[in-house]
Order: C-alpha cells, then sequence, then structure tokens
C-alpha cells in the first residue's frame, strides 16, 4: 500500500510534501544573507547533516531561541538521529510550552520510533493548543491506524477534511484507509477528489488503483498505477505493486520487468527481490527464483514469505530436508502462514512422515486460503476485524469457546463470498468460500453446518469442475452423519442425485429432507418428489408417504399438494379433486398453495391427465 506521507510543522505553517515526510522549510536556494535562511535551505536541498551543523552554531549564538532546536530536531530527525531529535524538541517545548509545531514534531519522532502511545500523547497535546490545524489531524491518524484503531484514524481524516476541504493529501490517505476496510467504492471517491484537487499527486493515482485492483476492475487499475509511475518514474514501490498486479494476472515477464526496475531505484528493499523471485518461480525458472529468494532473506533475515517461497523452491526440486527447515523458519517468523504449512506437509508426506504431514495439513485449512492481496473476495470490514481478533485468541490458547468464535466467523466469511460474490470472478470467489468453510469445518467437525455450506459452495462449483460435484456429495454425506435430521443437507443431496439421474437414491435423500424439516423442504422437494415416485413406478409408497406426513403437519399444504397428484398418479381421480379442494378452502386466494391446487381441479375436472 502506499506510504502515507505527514508533514512536519514550521511556525503553524504547512509544508508541502515532496516524497514521504519531506519539509519545504522555505524558497529556492539562492543565496541567504540570513543565517537561519541559509540554515533551513540546507534541509530544504536535503543537505540535513549541514543543516545541523548550522543549527548548532546558531543554538551557541542564541541558546534560548526555540527556531534553533526545532530546525536542528527536524534535521536530525531526517537523517534518523532520533535521540538528537527527541532532545532538541524536548527543549524546544521547556523554551515554549505552547508551541503546537514542537509538539508535533516530536509525536513524529516517537511515531518513527514505534512509540505510538506517546506519540499521540503528543499528537493530542498539540491538537489541543491548535485545533483549527488540519495538519495535525491528518499526522494523528496513521498513529492510530498502526495502533488498529482504524475508526479514529477514520475520524481524524474527517476532521482534516472538514476543517480544509481542499486537503488533497487527506482525500488520498483516506481513500488509503478505505481500501484497507474494504470500502473500494468510497476509496475510488475520496482519491478521485485528490485528483481533482491535484492532478499531478501520483499517490492518489497509486492509492485509487490499488483500490480498483481490490475491486476488481483490472483495466482502470493498471491505468492508474500507469499514471503514477508517469508522475513520479523514480518511485520504486510504483513499479513493485504494478509488477505485483501483473504478476496475479499471469504476466510474468511484464512483472518482472516493473520489479527489475523497483529493485534498481532502491536495491536494499527485501520485498522487491521477494515479489521478482515469486514471478520467476511462476514462469519455472527456479534457479533465479532462489537467487532473488537468498538476496531477499540477506537483506532481511526475518521475512517469513521469503522463506516461504524459497521452502517451495526446494520442494520441487525434491529437496525435502531444506524445504521443512525454510517453511519451519517461516512458520516461526509468522505462525499465520498457511502455505508454509501446507509446503511442510507436502515434503513431509514426501519423506513418510504421515502423521506430520496430516498435522500440518490440518492446520493449513484452519489458517485459511489466504489469498494474494487485491485478489481476495470483500467481505464487509467488521466482518474481517472479528475474524482476524478471534484467529489471533486462538492461535494464544486453542480451547473449545475460542474455536467456536474462529469456525463462526469462518463460516460467516465462506457465506458472505457465496451470498454476495461477483459474477466475473465467480469460481475464484467459490474457491475461496470453500477454503474458509472447510476452515470452519475442520474446527469444528461435529458441526454439520460447516459440512454443509461446504457442500452447498462445491455443488455451486461443480459445473466449473468436474471434481467438485464428489466434494459436494462428500460434505454433505458428512453433515447427515453428524446430523441425520440436517434437512436441509438432505435436500441439497437429493437435488444433486437428481441431476446426476440417481433417482432411486434422489427420492431417499428427499425423502429424508421432507421429513426433518417439511415446512422449509416441502416447496423445493415435493413436485420433484412426486415426478421421482412417477418415473420410478412408486406410486403406492409416494401416496403413502405424502398422506403420512400430511397428517401429521396438516398446517403444510404443499404437503396435501403432493398427496392429491400421488392419488391422481394411481388412478383415484375423485379422491384427489376432494383433496386438492380440501386446500382450496384451507388456503387464502392468491398464495400458492391455492394456485397451484385450483389448477389441478381445473385440470381433472376437464379430464386432463
Amino acid at each position: 500500500m502506499a506510504s502515507i506521507t505527514r508533514y512536519l510543522t514550521v511556525s503553524g505553517l504547512r509544508s508541502g510534501w515532496i516524497g514521504v515526510r519531506m519539509l519545504m522549510l522555505t524558497g529556492g536556494l539562492s543565496a541567504a544573507t540570513d543565517p537561519w535562511q541559509a540554515a533551513a535551505q540546507l534541509s530544504n536541498a536535503g543537505k540535513y547533516r549541514e543543516a545541523v551543523v548550522a543549527y548548532s552554531k546558531l543554538i551557541r549564538q542564541k541558546p534560548d531561541d526555540v527556531r534553533g532546536y526545532m530546525g536542528r530536531g527536524r534535521a536530525r530527525q531526517l537523517t534518523s538521529d532520533y535521540d538528537g531529535a527527541l532532545a532538541d524538541f524536548d527543549k524546544a517545548i521547556a523554551l515554549n510550552p505552547k508551541n503546537a509545531n514542537a509538539f508535533n514534531n516530536r509525536a513524529l519522532v516517537y511515531d518513527d520510533q514505534g512509540l505510538r502511545e506517546r506519540a499521540i500523547q503528543d499528537f493530542n497535546r498539540a491538537i489541543e493548543l491548535s485545533p483549527r490545524d488540519a495538519i495535525l489531524r491528518f499526522n494523528r491518524a496513521p498513529a492510530w491506524q498502526a495502533l488498529n484503531q482504524a475508526d479514529k484514524a477514520m475520524e481524524d481524516y474527517n476532521k482534516a477534511i472538514e476543517l480544509d476541504p481542499k486537503y488533497s493529501a487527506a482525500y488520498t490517505s483516506r481513500g488509503n484507509l478505505l481500501t484497507r476496510l474494504g470500502y473500494y467504492d468510497r476509496a475510488i471517491a475520496d482519491t478521485g477528489k485528490a485528483i481533482e484537487l491535484n492532478a499531478r499527486e501520483p499517490t492518489a493515482y497509486f492509492n485509487r488503483a490499488m483500490a480498483y485492483s481490490r475491486k476488481g476492475e483490472a483495466d482502470k487499475a493498471l491505468a492508474d498505477f500507469d499514471k503514477a509511475i508517469e508522475l513520479a518514474s523514480n518511485t520504486a514501490k510504483f513499479y513493485n505493486n504494478r509488477g505485483f498486479f501483473l504478476e496475479n494476472h499471469g504476466a510474468h515477464d511484464q512483472a518482472i520487468a516493473n520489479y527489475n526496475k523497483a529493485i534498481e531505484l532502491l536495491p536494499s528493499s527485501a520485498i522487491y527481490y521477494n515479489n521478482r523471485g515469486a514471478a520467476w518461480l511462476g514462469k519455472g525458472e527456479y534457479d533465479k527464483a532462489m537467487a532473488d529468494f537468498n538476496k531477499a532473506i540477506e537483506l532481511k533475515s526475518e521475512n517469513p514469505i521469503a522463506f516461504r517461497n524459497r521452502a517451495g523452491v526446494w520442494l520441487v526440486q525434491g529437496e525435502f530436508e531444506k524445504a521443512i527447515a525454510d517453511s519451519s523458519r517461516s512458520i516461526e517468523l509468522n505462525p499465520q502462514e498457511a502455505r508454509s504449512f501446507r509446503i511442510r506437509s507436502a515434503a513431509r508426506e514426501a519423506q513418510g512422515d504421515g502423521k506430520g504431514s496430516k498435522a500440518d495439513a490440518r492446520q493449513a485449512l484452519i489458517l485459511g486460503p489466504q489469498p494474494a492481496s487485491g485478489m481476495a473476495v470483500p467481505v464487509p470490514p467488521d466482518l474481517m476485524a472479528r475474524e482476524e481478533a478471534a484467529l489471533k485468541e486462538w492461535l494464544a490458547n486453542d480451547l473449545p469457546a475460542t474455536t467456536a468464535q474462529l469456525a463462526a466467523a469462518r463460516h460467516e466469511h465462506a457465506f458472505t463470498i457465496l451470498d454476495n460474490s461477483r459474477t466475473d470472478r465467480r469460481k475464484e470467489a467459490l474457491e475461496e468460500a470453500v477454503a474458509y468453510a472447510r476452515s470452519a469445518a475442520v474446527l469444528e467437525p461435529a458441526n454439520a453446518g460447516h459440512h454443509y455450506l461446504t457442500g452447498l459452495l462445491f455443488r455451486e462449483l461443480a459445473d466449473k469442475d468436474e471434481r467438485a460435484a464428489a466434494m459436494a456429495e462428500q460434505a454433505l454425506r458428512q453433515a447427515v452423519e453428524m446430523a441425520p435430521d440436517h434437512a436441509a443437507s438432505w435436500l441439497v443431496l437429493g437435488l444433486m442425485m437428481v441431476d446426476q439421474q440417481r433417482g432411486r437414491e434422489a427420492m431417499t435423500a428427499l425423502e429424508k429432507s421432507l421429513e426433518s424439516d417439511p415446512a422449509r423442504t416441502a416447496c423445493q422437494a415435493t413436485g420433484l418428489l412426486c415426478a421421482i415416485y412417477a418415473l420410478n413406478d412408486e406410486g403406492l409408497r409416494g401416496t403413502g408417504f405424502f398422506q403420512e406426513l400430511y397428517m401429521r403437519n396438516p398446517e403444510i399444504s404443499t404437503l396435501g399438494v403432493g398427496c392429491a397428484i400421488m392419488l391422481d398418479y394411481r388412478g383415484e381421480r375423485q379422491a384427489a379433486l376432494e383433496q386438492a379442494r380440501d386446500i382450496m378452502l384451507i388456503e387464502e386466494a392468491g398464495t400458492p398453495d391455492h394456485a397451484y391446487a385450483e389448477k389441478l381441479v381445473n385440470e381433472w375436472q376437464g379430464g386432463q391427465p
């Protein structure tokens, strides 16, 4: 995702933004006669160490002038001398406790060090001192995000925009946050507004590209990646993310070209080598992939993804011990790396360690599909947050309560995809949903509902993958094994068997669905079951079944309709007419049962079969 540009502040004036958290202190680089202006110009020119020297000289001359500590603190921060920067901002605050800019700048240093709570405290004080300054709200938002308090970050972006409706950077960053939360249309609107306000801002195009990518609008995403690079051709992350996007869409060679450029611009980034290695792996060029993964690990020795990817190369090359070692290291660094468990499972199976392989495969199923960024089907942000919290709690404490909590979140995730997946990504969406449903079923194997949902999803996939039909039947049979009266599973089993022309098996499944829950299954099962009885010359069985079930459930008129149809099939036209007329008396005109009974009466009275 895009880095968040923030502002250091100078005497209450907003700085421009060039790159990441850079500061425009004054004008150009013309000769300056004023020593304060000369020191500021050194900082503007990126000569931070020289600026530190210049400000230090001014501080010796005027030790009580806040400007010296503010300027030197900013320059020290930009050279990553955080202790020195904090000391300078501490002194500036001591000299002027009502200097909002000093609190803001010290907060940014704390934030750079990962000390978010301290950063928030200083941002709060800055905002108390200068409540109408939009920059301060803008700067505090990323600290809230780092603390996983997206609601507070959103409040700050909203307030920044309220205070300054033409604050393009705030729209850009709010759009970035909205994308992370899954609100893609709103993110696109925000980044579009930022572009309207400043059409030359590359990060706005970049963030909109990410939103389009997550939404599945590939052409628009690629156009915005291209525009961002056109405006900022020396920004490595733009090439990296465009490469990642292209890789996810199967364009390996184009992805590699983009990663090459990202590495050229920023050769110290492990992620770029790792991503390029994955592209080489996608092309089957294992030596090149291995070289890139080695480099990624060299640059960042605690990179779980690089170890996972290198383990994958070892696996395809038959180096099972090395595959196990690297996947184990990946899991150690990130216990949520499902793909590392899958790789280790395969390697252990190849070595004959069936027990270890099975345990790893189970853990991989529980952790879920982990689709690539931008490829996952969006689900409501509150569900994502609930699922992440449940997973974290389960990993820390695997107990029945945490297991049930995570299983419920996985089930809801799968059902949400089934209910809302986009038609142009239907197969991928269903495959992702299946993975979440299977996760729930592995967590709670005795819960018939999880197996039913898994079967339902596999059935949806059956017309795209012939293997899915067998998987669907297996899952549904597991559901009815766990709960013999699970009507929905019996119904779907019956429908599948009808499609497969397995009439007698379908007959039994549909009967069980009606017996288990006639109120919910009668509308779908009755007519179909009558047809199966007729096709299999089972009129007597059908008549007896519907008569008995209708006697037990007289409030369900659909069963009476089934009884009438079977009576007529057996040649008992008069009894069938009486049954249909009774239903017309019981049901109000306009209801489906009344309408169907009336249709039967009209046909039979006219002598029609």
